[in-house]
């Protein structure tokens, strides 16, 4: 458990109990679906993943069932000590699953970086910094492959939502939320020509996600402030808009290194 005053991960059990509820009952999210198409379609060879902001590994038994171009190793890192401790209960069996707590804004100490594969999807927005990341990508030149599911505009804007309706002390101090938006050039620049890098479009369901509720809701009707909801094409949280797009990149050399 960390207690930087942005992670309202550990200060929010209830959609930590809903990631573990989704893993439990099988529950593919479409973002899963959409990220295992585009890992099919980038990718090739065995991969050895490591997942940034895995929850309790949640994505994995939907990307190894549709990642059809060879075997998949699995490693999923999360800040929160209880989604590590259930997914690895609940993959104990599986030899092709690691778990372990750890944070993307330490990434070189929280994995070790044999791995050709890096995703991470819906927690790039809400770190304060996705700079060591992109800076691992280029420093460790056996990574071949990313997938993120991320903000992505024409600029970068740092967004914080204050997550309490009446209490307003220390607002932006503590108890709020990023939904950090990047640009591509900013990710291309900071990459650099080692990487082939581009933009794909979200993948969603309109009506699975304009009936999307969390049971959170239900007793405080201001959490809806923090789950998706359509507005005509676009996704909103609260009043803020979220371009959620999918960012895929592969090493320039990828295909001459396998």
């Amino acid at each position: 458990m960390t207690n930087e005053d942005w992670n309202y991960f550990d200060k929010d059990p209830h959609y930590s109990d809903v990631l573990k509820e989704r893993l439990a009952s099988g529950v593919e999210m479409d973002s899963a679906r959409a990220l295992g198409v585009y890992l099919d379609q980038t990718c090739e060879g065995d991969l050895h993943m490591v997942d940034f902001g895995a929850g309790p590994g949640h994505y994995y038994p939907f990307l190894k069932r549709r990642y059809t171009k060879g075997r998949l190793h699995y490693l999923g890192i999360d800040i929160d000590v209880e989604n590590v401790r259930y997914g690895a209960n609940y993959f104990r069996d599986d030899e092709a699953v690691e778990m372990r707590v750890g944070s993307i804004l330490a990434p070189e100490a929280s994995a070790p970086f044999d791995s050709n594969c890096v995703i991470s999807a819906n927690t790039l927005p809400h770190v304060p910094t996705i700079t060591p990341l992109l800076d691992l990508l280029v420093k460790r030149t056996n990574i071949r492959y990313f997938l993120f599911r991320m903000l992505v505009g024409s600029e970068c804007v740092q967004i914080k939502k204050h997550l309490h309706e009446h209490q307003f002390e220390g607002m932006f101090e503590r108890d709020f939320q990023y939904n950090n938006i990047y640009s591509l050039p900013y990710i291309q620049q900071r990459l650099g020509p080692a990487w082939d890098v581009r933009v794909e479009p979200d993948i969603f369901d309109r009506e699975r996600l304009e009936q999307h509720r969390l049971p959170a809701q239900e007793a405080n009707v201001f959490y809806a402030n923090r789950v998706s909801r359509p507005v005509g094409s676009m996704v909103f949280k609260g009043d803020i808009y979220m371009p959620w797009k999918f960012v895929i990149g592969r090493r320039g050399n990828a295909a001459s290194s396998e």
